[in-house]
């Protein structure tokens, strides 16, 4: 009886505690909205695996198998300027629920997508000679629906990971400078893979945030067009150890400046990818 007894006792103090604590709370959902981001130095238009052809530019034009550097460029709105700088904007399409797993399984589209080669593209041409070109990259047609995968960390509630695809289907334009000619467009589509991305249910101060709807130009003709949910409780690029904290300040070396696309003789504009505008 003695040996019963302290096996009853010894199995029914952890199992006394167990059902005393409370269950595991389930993370918050994520709600249903669109994440905006400003691209950062260091993207580049690749055709290496896929040069453009001989002719491509003008007659006697070589063919082009190098690399332009492109920098983002803000995105018409309505409100005019309602989402800063940000040249692209990707819509979450569901709200986020997490599983007994810990994982929410989120659809997302590509919405809006905008960038500007940061220095024209010169060309020879026979019997003219060097050309200016300048590049832009536009997303264009129907985008493809994938997924991204949410966790919450174990290093605090508030704040977790993802992982998953984003596909974009975009059109790059040549124009030449003196003439306004144009080559293209060249349809592209990228697969962009996410992994370890970090994201918070809040994000930092003087984080770009668009609290409502609002409309955005989807086509790069500077004419507003499709109604987007606005920014909700996904906060990417933030963790643990940096919410909270004033965003110019802790991502200062990812800023860069750039002169004003609409008045070349204005102030420079100061971009960040994770801040958005500064002027």
């Amino acid at each position: 009886m003695g040996t019963i007894t302290w096996r009853q006792v010894c199995w029914g103090i952890p199992l006394g505690i167990l059902l005393a604590l409370p269950a595991a709370a389930q993370p918050p959902t994520i709600t249903h909205g669109v994440d905006i981001f400003t691209t950062s130095d260091g993207t580049r238009a690749a055709f290496t695996s896929n040069p453009l052809p001989a002719d491509f530019f003008c007659t006697g034009s070589s063919a082009f198998s190098g690399s332009v550097p492109l920098t983002g460029v803000p995105l018409a709105t309505s409100p005019a300027g309602v989402a800063g700088s940000t040249d692209t904007v990707v819509e979450r399409l569901a709200d986020g629920v997490f599983s007994s797993s810990g994982t929410a399984t989120i659809p997302v589209i590509l919405r809006a997508l905008r960038m500007r080669s940061s220095s024209n593209l010169t060309v020879f041409c026979p019997g003219v000679g060097n050309t200016d070109w300048q590049v832009d990259v536009c997303a264009c047609g129907p985008q493809t629906q994938t997924a991204i995968t949410a966790t919450v960390g174990p290093d605090c509630a508030n704040c977790g990971t993802f992982n998953g695809t984003l596909s974009v289907n975009a059109c790059v334009r040549f124009t030449r400078v003196d003439t306004g000619q144009v080559a293209g467009p060249v349809r592209q589509t990228i697969q962009l893979g996410i992994t370890g991305m970090p994201w918070c249910y809040t994000g930092g101060l003087r984080e770009t945030v668009v609290p409502t709807s609002f409309v955005v130009d989807t086509n790069c003709d500077e004419q507003p067009d499709l109604k987007v949910p606005g920014t909700t409780n996904f906060h990417t690029g933030w963790s643990c150890s940096t919410v909270g904290q004033d965003c110019w300040a802790l991502f200062a070396s990812l800023t860069h400046c750039h002169p004003s696309y609409t008045n070349r003789s204005d102030h420079p504009h100061c971009v960040n990818p994770v801040c958005g505008e500064r002027q």
